[in-house]
């Protein structure tokens, strides 16, 4: 779904990727959110945003993607409760 919306931003000329910010969970990271300027993408490749660094960020690992301060996609993650039984 983020590269789905990521084309629309890129392609859409109302749109503009510039103003927007896509956050994502760096590989081997340790859970730590980094944050970019949709001016540092590159292109977009299968499976991967390709950032100008040549950096490549899976889909999956997009957790948000904000426009002008505006939340305009957010990656919704399952919550499990973990009884003495195992996970619920």
């Amino acid at each position: 779904m983020a590269k789905k919306i990521l084309d629309l931003m890129l392609w859409s000329p109302e749109r503009d990727i510039l103003n927007c910010e896509i956050t994502y969970i760096p590989i081997k990271s340790e859970g730590k959110l980094t944050t970019i300027n949709g001016s540092e993408i590159k292109k977009l490749d299968h499976g991967f945003l390709i950032l100008k660094e040549d950096i490549k960020v899976p889909y999956q690992n997009i957790v948000k993607i904000d426009c002008k301060n505006n939340l305009i996609w957010k990656k919704h993650r399952k919550k499990f409760t973990v009884s003495k039984g195992g996970i619920i």
